[in-house]
């Protein structure tokens, strides 16, 4: 599962990936309903496909004849030693988290705010009956819609504002600004977020331009009635002004000549783009199949059991490989695999051996790491508690301790890992029962 901090800086790129072929192309042309999608889609595709984790890659992999390396658990150590230099990291991460949190905050504060100055005009306003719809006669200075109702200012009464007003109530475009609104504010950083959310405001300002035009109303009288609302005036987050503040736009697309159908070819131009996103951003799953030569027999020898009984409900979190730290928010090699089980369930070792580590250290928590052979040791992290000491020699599927969340760790888990010649591998390889 990837991290928050990294899944929305995905979603911003897939807006901005959305956002480019529009503004370059698609906003010229007069598919005003396919614009409105187009904008509305690329939203909730921008949090959609930063889920999708990519493809998987099979290779094989010859392995040389590697001389013993002393001590077995020097890969170990070394991870834990950076873990401790990482701690500044993870208080960055904290700050990070809480001006990302007070954003939200301050963005739902303004929203807040808005709602009950709208709620504030409509209980003052003078309530007037429009096709079935709810018209507030009020002070503001420009008319705009509100989820169903229609607030006009109480100088005016024009047939083509009511006409437009009805149609953004009509045609739901309430839910769009709702959902842009939303998406506002959860990446409040993102500076193209509040050019994306005029835009597809624009669309909605045609959409109900067209739809007034289509009623009936003549469009010279029409213009006349947008040019009234030259005045500048600040926008609520969630309604539609008549007057907006590329009014400019709104006459030239009255007036301009309606785009071929053979346009509609030109919203294909972004598949490629997210096609490509989606292949950069995906964390692609490499399963490595490993070919003994004529000589090299060990890793037929070296059937591990399970490190947590099978009587147990266990559930394999995170494989080796990249990935980003869970605590520490930084991209780094899993050398091991999580088990996640109850805590206090029973850890055996995976093979016969000798205990050469046992002690409680600051990353891994309570370690033990059992020597199996010249080539193989074992390593068994995060328990609660230890019922081996250095020294000791284990059976396989002997008890050597409990299940825990000790170290520098997010959940009840056990972090198990196989190293040959003091380099951590892939275990899955000798785990038939997970295989």
């Amino acid at each position: 599962m990837i991290s928050t901090s990294l899944y929305l800086i995905k979603s911003c790129v897939f807006v901005m990936a959305f956002y480019i072929p529009f503004i370059l192309i698609l906003k010229r042309t007069t598919f005003f309903k396919m614009n409105r999608a187009y904008l509305v889609l690329g939203l909730l595709l921008s949090f959609v496909l930063p889920l999708y984790n990519g493809f998987t890659t099979i290779s094989s992999y010859s392995p040389p004849d590697l001389p013993f390396m002393e001590p077995i658990v020097t890969q170990t150590e070394l991870v834990i030693s950076k873990a401790g230099e990482s701690s500044g990291s993870l208080n960055k991460s904290v700050l990070l988290l809480a001006i990302y949190l007070f954003g939200i905050a301050v963005r739902l504060s303004i929203l807040t705010l808005s709602i009950k100055g709208i709620l504030k005009l409509k209980k003052s306003g003078e309530i007037v009956v429009y096709r079935n719809l709810n018209v507030f006669k009020t002070n503001t200075s420009v008319p705009f819609s509100f989820f169903n109702y229609v607030f006009l200012p109480k100088t005016i009464d024009d047939q083509g504002i009511l006409e437009h007003e009805a149609a953004h109530i009509q045609q739901y475009h309430w839910i769009d600004l709702l959902i842009v609104e939303l998406v506002s504010i959860i990446l409040w950083f993102n500076p193209v977020m509040i050019v994306y959310k005029r835009s597809l405001k624009q669309q909605h300002e045609y959409l109900a331009d067209q739809t007034a035009i289509r009623s009936g109303i003549d469009i010279g009288e029409y213009l006349i009635s947008i040019k009234r609302q030259i005045e500048l005036a600040i926008p609520f987050p969630l309604t539609n002004e008549f007057y907006f503040l590329s009014i400019k736009n709104r006459i030239n697309m009255l007036t301009k000549k309606r785009t071929s159908v053979y346009g509609l070819a030109t919203y294909t131009i972004v598949l490629p783009l997210i096609i490509c996103l989606i292949m950069a951003f995906s964390s692609r799953k490499h399963f490595l199949v490993i070919e003994s030569g004529g000589n090299d027999s060990i890793q037929e020898q070296l059937s591990l059991c399970l490190p947590i009984d099978k009587k147990n409900t266990f559930l394999m979190e995170s494989g080796y490989g990249e990935r980003l730290h869970p605590v520490l928010g930084v991209m780094r090699l899993h050398t091991g695999i999580d088990l996640i089980a109850k805590e206090g369930v029973s850890v055996v070792s995976t093979q016969g051996g000798v205990v050469i580590k046992a002690q409680l250290a600051e990353a891994w928590g309570n370690i033990i790491v059992i020597q199996h052979d010249d080539t193989y040791a074992t390593s068994y992290s995060h328990l609660k508690s230890m019922n081996v000491k250095e020294g000791d020699k284990v059976q396989k599927g002997q008890e050597i301790g409990l299940v825990g969340n000790t170290g520098l760790s997010t959940k009840v888990h056990l972090h198990f890992e196989l190293l040959k010649n003091g380099k951590a591998i892939d275990p899955i390889t000798y785990l038939p029962e997970i295989k």
